[in-house]
């Protein structure tokens, strides 16, 4: 039997996720404010930011009592500064099991750009059964962490409170007590269970989903170099038309499909450190302080890298259409205006200078709307400005640019009436 593990070990794994916790809770945080703040519901009429925003909710919450572990640690056990007791402890342990439901939407999320990109399923049709999938990952992960909190499953473990045998560490130090419940033998199977094998099924996935993305973008664009090689002088705008269609959809395709792929590259940095350790520990019982310190250190920062994959598409959008606005002024937009890139467009405006203004909705400006093929008309580049005004492509009546030139219309109209009644 090894000796208890030295007090700076509990504090590394009890104060390192105060940091990392916290900067995933914000990341979450602002995602979530970006899709229901005031002016921002159009948002959720798409599939992937409704999964987007699920999964932001469900990673706060799980940033949160990780990086209050000092609060919700009981006291006795190790943690330096802990302030909590044991019914704080398993409130902790609950709500890391409940919001294992985060690579449940990370997983959903990969199938939707699967489904759209190489299935042809359309928003419309994804959505039918979408509220199916939200309410079966909620029960799920609920009746999971119930059911730990009935056979009192949760328990403080190195540095905070999750699956472990009670009392902490029995059976594996020589200064502690023969196990009451749970113990390390049979801890492994019930980790599994309960935790890694919901992380290990969204890893396969999300990896498999990703894999077929890719080989369809690159059957796509076999296919266009094969359009273009066979293209002559002697087509008809019918074909070229066809041709910039089929290299808009590719172009779309590599779009979404580097997206997707960014989410699960996200996803998997922080949990494949703590799968392996799992595995090696449960198979070969090989227990280590650097299982836990990748745990605390990568696992709550989902969040924070999820914030940054959200803004990259519109954030490179407006830095090349708008290169006028600083980085953080960009980044700043994207996250609080409504509307970034109709708030970025009429900042370029000066005084006396309307009547020179581009039109915000034309083509060049906003971005070329991609055309349909069997892809979802859903992925339009531009993350932002593809809903019109009020969500309504057509509907421009509450455009400035609109107004202004409807009154210079009307404006002409009558000079052109009085003009043509002083001749009669």
């Amino acid at each position: 039997m090894s000796s208890p593990p030295p007090p700076w070990q509990f504090a590394c794994a009890a104060y390192i996720p105060l940091l990392t916790g916290n900067l995933s809770a914000l990341g979450s945080g602002i995602i979530i404010y970006s899709m229901i703040g005031p002016g921002r519901r159009e948002k959720l009429r798409k599939p992937r930011n409704r999964l987007l925003l699920a999964m932001s909710v469900y990673d706060m919450l799980y940033s949160l009592v990780k990086a209050w572990t000092f609060l919700l640690a009981p006291k006795g056990y190790g943690v330096p500064g802990a302030q909590g007791n044991m019914a704080t402890c398993r409130l902790q342990a609950f709500f890391i099991e409940f919001t294992h439901a985060t690579g449940a939407y990370n997983s959903l999320l990969s199938i939707y750009y699967w489904l759209s990109i190489c299935k042809g399923v359309k928003p419309g049709t994804f959505s039918k059964y979408e509220p199916y999938a939200h309410g079966m990952i909620f029960i799920t992960f609920l009746s999971f962490a119930v059911c730990g909190l009935v056979i009192e499953l949760y328990n403080p473990v190195f540095g905070f409170c999750f699956i472990g045998s009670y009392p902490p560490a029995c059976e594996t130090s020589s200064e502690a007590p023969p196990c009451d419940r749970f113990p390390p033998e049979s801890l492994g199977l019930l980790y599994e269970i309960f935790a890694q094998m919901w992380v290990q099924a969204y890893i396969v996935i999300v990896i498999i989903t990703n894999t077929l993305i890719w080989m369809k973008v690159r059957e796509q664009d076999r296919v266009i170099k094969r359009y273009s090689f066979a293209a002559t002088t002697q087509w008809d705008s019918r074909q070229s038309f066809s041709l910039r269609r089929r290299q808009s959809d590719l172009g779309r395709s590599k779009s979404v499909a580097l997206q997707s792929t960014l989410y699960v590259a996200a996803f998997i940095a922080c949990w494949i450190g703590p799968t392996l350790f799992h595995l090696i520990g449960w198979i070969w019982g090989i227990q280590s302080f650097w299982a836990v310190f990748v745990i605390v250190l990568f696992t709550p920062l989902q969040g924070f890298w999820n914030a940054f994959i959200y803004a990259r598409p519109t954030y490179l959008r407006m830095r090349q259409k708008f290169p006028h606005m600083g980085r953080y002024q960009t980044a700043k937009s994207i996250f609080f205006d409504a509307d970034p890139l109709k708030l970025a467009f009429y900042s370029l405006r000066q005084p006396r200078e309307v009547d020179n203004l581009p039109n915000p909705r034309d083509p060049e400006l906003i971005g070329e709307k991609i055309f349909h093929n069997d892809c979802s008309d859903d992925f339009i580049i531009d993350e932002h400005y593809d809903n019109g005004i009020d969500g309504d492509p057509m509907n421009l009546s509450n455009d400035p640019y609109t107004k202004i030139e409807s009154e210079k219309a009307a404006g002409t109209e009558t000079k052109n009436e009085s003009d043509i009644s002083t001749t009669s």
